[in-house]
C-alpha cells in the first residue's frame, strides 16, 4: 500500500471521534456482559472503530514499510 493511500485512510480516521462523550478513552466493551457489545455504549462505537482501525493501519504501515 502506497504512503499516499495510508495518509488518505489516516485522514478519514481522523474524522471519527477519538473518545466516547460519556466514557472518554475507555471505549472497550464491558467484559462479562450477557449481551455482546461493540463498544462501551452506542455513542462509543465510532471511537472504538477508530481505535481498532488505527491499530490495523499501524500494522499495515509496519508490514509495508510506510509511515
Amino acid at each position: 500500500m502506497a504512503s499516499e493511500q495510508l495518509r488518505t485512510i489516516r485522514a478519514a480516521l481522523d474524522s471519527l471521534p477519538a473518545q466516547c462523550i460519556y466514557h472518554g478513552e475507555n471505549t472497550e466493551p464491558p467484559s462479562g456482559s450477557l449481551l455482546w457489545r461493540e463498544a462501551c455504549c452506542d455513542t462509543g462505537i465510532p471511537a472504538q472503530r477508530r481505535k481498532l482501525a488505527e491499530q490495523a493501519l499501524d500494522q499495515v504501515a509496519v508490514t509495508h514499510g510506510a509511515g
